[in-house]
């Protein structure tokens, strides 16, 4: 696309169910590794979000606020002739394919969202500290990379015990795309930008709007032990998506990486034959 070039993963044939996955926060494409080959039919094309695994950083001038997905997703439907496509979203990509959903809601066949599906809303009062907070950011200048570990097993093992800590073996999963080589050991390679303060976030009202909106057949299956979404504030959101049909799966946030992809995609895989 103009000024970024985006990388990702592709299962299926040309023909079958058109799916566009999208992955949470700081993780890659790779997110998509065990559940996308258990659905059979249909062509997944899973990104690498701007700024993660092995696609372009966004520009100095541009941002990471939630919302400047939202086009790239479009984008990559017309790159591959894609006028209408289901999306598939876990966490932060949950919340950009609902936002996608909304705001061109003829392009959207069906929406099935991993435990996610919800921006993080702001307090309108919080808004100008917070675009201060990002333009101080934004002076200094950029990170190349975070942390660097002494080994490819410390790096992993780090990114297990993260604020959405997941098992061992799902974050050598995600290393693949986004654990690379740095001065003296290994440092996990994304936009430093992501890390900061979002410019603004949509309020609490404003993000219901969007979830009103959504026309497409929408499935929310949700992960028991999820730091994030059982909150009251995500729930009653979440609920406004209308018709939305929620389910319950035993796992934590990355649940479709630790053991529950059978289980995932037998609900996912039936949602969308039933609505694309």
């Amino acid at each position: 696309m103009p000024g970024l070039t985006l990388a990702g993963l592709e299962w299926g044939q040309p023909g079958d169910t058109p799916v566009i996955a999208l992955h949470g926060w700081l993780d890659n494409a790779g997110s998509f590794d065990l559940l996308a080959p258990r659905l059979d039919a249909m062509h997944i094309v899973a990104l690498d979000c701007a700024g993660h695994g092995h696609s372009g950083h966004r520009s100095p001038d541009a941002g990471y606020n939630i919302w400047q997905d939202v086009p790239d997703v479009f984008a990559v439907a017309d790159a591959l002739g894609w006028q209408r496509f289901a999306l598939l979203g876990h966490s932060r990509g949950g919340a950009i394919a609902a936002l996608a959903a909304a705001t061109m809601p003829a392009r959207v066949s069906a929406l099935a969202l991993l435990d996610g599906g919800v921006p993080i809303p702001g307090e309108p009062a919080e808004a100008p500290g917070r675009f201060a907070e990002a333009l101080r950011a934004r002076a200094r200048p950029p990170a190349l990379h975070g942390r660097v570990f002494p080994s490819r097993e410390a790096a992993i093992r780090e990114r297990s015990r993260g604020f959405t800590a997941t098992t061992f073996d799902a974050a050598a999963i995600l290393a693949r795309r986004s654990l690379r080589e740095a001065a003296d050991g290994y440092s996990w390679f994304v936009d430093q930008r992501l890390k900061g303060e979002s410019e603004l976030r949509l309020s609490h009202e404003q993000i219901a709007a969007f979830m009103r909106t959504v026309e497409a057949p929408s499935l929310s299956i949700l992960a028991a032990a999820s730091p994030l979404t059982h909150r009251d504030w995500f729930q009653a959101l979440l609920r406004e998506i209308p018709g939305l049909k929620v389910i319950e799966v035993e796992g934590g946030h990355h649940f479709h990486l630790e053991g529950a992809e059978a289980e995932i995609a037998d609900h996912v895989g039936g949602f969308l034959r039933g609505y694309t």
